[in-house]
This record gives structure tokens, sequence and C-alpha cells, in this order.
């Protein structure tokens, strides 16, 4: 190889390592450090950490383990609607159990596992409290008369991941906008901390689309269960059900608080007692979801106008 040498040349060119010239000031580097930093912790090999998914497994096989032996101890429904009986209904629980215990473990967040336990304990509650049904067989199928809680909730598993879903994202949010034990958090920051200190992270309207959407598909499949028509209205349903999600989570990622309570409030408790007791107000229900939607979307509006007001007087 040859080498030109430049005449009146007074000393040789620095050379700068391949993997050190975009390096070349303090601000560059730590601006390297962040784009690391976010690489890793948005890296779905985090996701799938051993803690993660031994705590998925682990909180799968402890639901549906407590489950079936909640149905064993009461003794209020045959056993071949136990769930071990069904390779679905094991399947089912299952899944819920590990879903909620692996987000728990991988974000932090309270409400997922606290709200499966709670639902699983109130429909088991109700089943003790409640008179025991009466089974008879109708054309070679179980007919019951009476109310089955537990059944209810393990038929319905998918609509309380949904349900979890939502109040997973509004913990998270608010727990952000409050402080609320926060730094025990293990996600990146909440789209509602752009307003406040301008990082970059991802858009609140995916987020609550995302969310959204996964409480929608819930809802609607719920209802294509229980036999709602005409099934023309079912994707209908799906865009409803997730902007009544979606709204309180896109506010609570902001900060807002109204639209939360009002989901918490309205959506919540009326969701549970038509989805477990399969009520006849269950369809009515979903109807007013796009109306609550819009609701909830008028109280993000009326209080961040005035907490503006309050901010900036």
């Amino acid at each position: 190889m040859s080498v030109s040498v430049v005449s009146g040349a007074t000393e040789a060119p620095a050379v700068v390592p391949f993997d050190r010239r975009y390096e070349s000031s303090a601000g560059t580097g730590r601006a390297a450090k962040g784009l690391r930093a976010a690489r890793e912790t948005w890296s779905p090999m985090r996701f799938l950490s051993t803690r993660t998914l031994l705590a998925g497994l682990l909180g799968g096989v402890l639901h549906l383990t407590v489950v079936e032996a909640l149905f064993r101890q009461l003794g209020h429904v045959p056993e071949a609607l136990w769930p071990l009986a069904s390779l679905g209904s094991a399947l089912s629980l299952f899944v819920a159990g590990a879903l909620v215990a692996a987000a728990a473990v991988h974000t932090g967040l309270a409400s997922p596992p606290i709200g499966l336990v709670a639902l699983a304990g109130w429909a088991a509650y109700r089943d003790w409290a409640t008179p025991d049904p009466t089974w008879s067989e109708l054309g070679g199928r179980l007919v019951v008369d009476g109310d089955v809680f537990l059944t209810g909730y393990v038929g319905a598993w998918y609509v309380w991941l949904g349900l979890l879903a939502v109040t997973a994202a509004i913990e998270l949010g608010l727990r952000r906008e409050f402080g609320i034990a926060d730094r025990r958090l293990r996600t990146p920051p909440s789209p509602g901390d752009i307003g406040r200190d301008r990082r970059v992270t991802p858009g609140t309207g995916a987020v609550a689309v995302a969310v959204g959407g996964v409480f929608g598909v819930a809802v609607a499949a719920r209802a294509a269960d229980i036999g709602v028509t005409p099934t023309a209205i079912l994707p209908v349903l799906v865009g409803t059900a997730g902007a009544a999600g979606g709204v309180p989570v896109a506010g609570a990622l902001r900060g807002l608080v109204t639209p939360a309570l009002g989901f918490v409030a309205l959506v919540a408790p009326t969701l549970l007692r038509t989805t477990l007791t399969g009520g006849e107000g269950g369809p009515v229900f979903l109807l007013l979801l796009g109306p609550l939607a819009l609701a909830f979307a008028l109280l993000a509006l009326t209080e961040d106008a005035l907490r503006r007001r309050l901010r900036d007087p």
C-alpha cells in the first residue's frame, strides 16, 4: 500500500478510532447512552426474561389450582363443569393467570393481580352465600335454575383480561402523575410525561387505542357468546366499548382523574354484574357504552380546562 506525503505538512493527521467518531462531545455521549438504555428498555428479550416467564408459569398454575379447588370445595356444580374436566376451561384459566402474573412482575403494577384475585374471590363468595342451584338435563344438555358465579367467572376470562388491561393502564398513568410508588414501576415513562418534561415517549393515543381495542374485542366477544342480535352490531360494539375503555386510559396517561373515576364507577361494576349473572340488563348496558365514552371525553376536557385555569391564572 502506497502512502502519499503532502509537502508542507507539519504533523500527521490524528487517527480517530471508528467506534469513537460519533462521540466527540459529552452531549453526544450522553445521547448515545440514553439511546442504548431506551433500546434495552424496549427490548423484547427484557420482557421474556426468566423471571417474567417463571412468574407467568407459576401464576397460571396457581390460578387454575385455586379455582379448581374452589369448585371442589363448594360442590355447587356437577363435576363435568369443573375446570379440569374441560381442556378449554383449564387452558383459559391458566392463560389468564399467566398473563396477569407476568404483567405484574414485568411492570410492577398492582391492579392486575389484585383485580384477578378480587374477581375470583367475589365470585366464590357469591356462590357460597347463594342457595345451591338446581340442575337438570334437557336434550342432553345441563340446565341450571339459579346463579352460578364461578362458572360465569371461568367462562368470561377474556372479559376480565380486557378489564384488567384498562385498569392497569389507568394505574400506570395516575401513579406517574401523582408519584404513588412510581419508582417501583419497571416500565418506560408514561406518555403523559411528554407535556411536563418533553421527553420522547410513546404516543398517548396509540396506547389508548391498543388498550381500548383489547377491551372492545373482549366485550364484543362476550356479546357474541350470549347471543346478542343482530350480529352486524358486533363491529360497532368493538368501537364503542373500545372508546369507553380507551378514553379513560388516554386521560389517565395525561394525569386526568375524572374519566378513570367514571369508568370505575359506571362501566366496571355493571360489566361485572351482567357478565357473571347474565342479567337481562346486559344488552341495554352495551348500548350505553358509546354515550358513556362521549361523557368520559367531556369530563376529560372539563378537568383539563380547569387545571389549566388553576395553573395559569
